[in-house]
């Protein structure tokens, strides 16, 4: 298993945003509502930097992660205020902040060898650490609903220059799920 590379990258930011385009004004409202209305925000798994972007145009200094250097990359390009970092999730510098976001499912993924249970409670107490007196925490996660109903599954998409092809298996009742993904992309 390997994190997102340049050709995966482009298709997910391209044709696949619209999850984290959507959740952009519930969160802001979260973190506003809690309190957090400037600040040095941390986003884990920060992907193509959309998330950042919102955050830095909101206000917020914005330290981003991601497994990927494709995603980092695609990132610096989009929010070239924010800073950003090419590392796991699981052992990244967490300095003291205001808030930290984990948005699309990224606490599922186990692109990192030392992803375990263990890793993650690891991880959350590392993050409450790391917050403020008031700060917050906003992630969300894959649950078993995500399993499609009859698996093997499989959908093909296509976007401008590029087609993806994406086999699901999983157990909802096991709690797993796996994404096989073949992309193709024109030069």
């Amino acid at each position: 298993m390997s994190s997102y590379r340049e050709d995966l990258a482009f298709i997910n930011d391209d044709g696949f945003s619209d999850f984290t385009d959507g959740t952009l004004p519930g969160v802001l409202g979260l973190l506003r509502r809690a309190g957090v209305r400037n600040g040095l925000v941390v986003d884990l798994g920060c992907g193509s930097g959309r998330w950042a972007a919102a955050l830095g145009g909101a206000g917020y200094d914005v330290l981003g992660v991601d497994l990927s250097s494709a995603m980092i990359r695609l990132a610096r390009k989009r929010a070239p205020l924010a800073h950003f970092e090419t590392g796991s999730l699981l052992n990244a510098k967490l300095p003291a902040c205001d808030a930290v976001t984990a948005i699309g499912e990224v606490v599922n993924y186990q692109f990192d060898p030392k992803h375990s249970r263990a890793a993650l409670t690891r991880l959350f107490r590392r993050i409450h650490a790391a917050l403020r007196p008031g700060g917050l925490f906003v992630f969300d996660v894959a649950g078993p609903d995500r399993v499609p109903a009859v698996v093997p599954a499989s959908y093909w998409k296509e976007g401008e220059g590029w087609a993806i092809h994406v086999e699901v298996d999983g157990n909802a009742r096991s709690g797993w799920m796996t994404r096989n993904i073949v992309c193709f992309r024109q030069d």
